[in-house]
């Protein structure tokens, strides 16, 4: 299969730049008030867009989360969540976001639907996303055999 791939221009490279910092310092944020990283196990809860970080002596570190995209490991093809047909119209409101604003901006790394990327690249428009939508951090999840890219919406009590 072969995607169209988008052009990566200066005002892209500043955005993701500007991403990059914003989610590396929600991620020390994380890491200094919850030991985020330090964690031995994580469980999810998909039908709530959940997670939960523990460790064997039972603290623990709950999050809401945002599925940004899909990155399939053998094809290395990017799946934006919301090409996805079966998700709410609360997920689609969520991440129109970052389309619209690929959209103004003319970033097709933010409006093609699929996208055949590498790893990196995946963090990267997961980082962006979290950027617009003001996240906790990112992380990503393994599903079957895709990785679920996710923002942190919240930390939950």
């Amino acid at each position: 299969m072969s995607l169209e791939k988008p052009n990566i221009d200066e005002s892209f490279r500043v955005l993701h730049a500007k991403a990059h910092e914003y989610i590396t310092d929600q991620q020390e944020l994380l890491e200094d008030e919850y030991a985020f990283g330090h964690f031995s196990n994580y469980t999810v809860d998909w039908d709530n867009n959940t997670i939960t970080f523990s460790h064997e002596d039972n603290s623990s570190l709950n999050l809401s989360f945002q599925i940004v995209g899909s990155l399939n490991a053998d094809q290395s093809i990017w799946t934006w969540r919301w090409d996805n047909p079966n998700i709410s119209p609360k997920e689609i409101e969520e991440l129109e976001i970052i389309k619209n604003y690929g959209e103004f901006y003319d970033f097709g790394y933010l409006t093609s639907a699929q996208l055949e990327i590498t790893t990196p690249i995946a963090w990267a428009l997961t980082a962006i996303s979290g950027y617009l939508r003001v996240s906790k951090g990112i992380f990503r999840i393994l599903k079957e055999d895709e990785a679920q890219f996710v923002y942190f919406k919240e930390v939950l009590a």
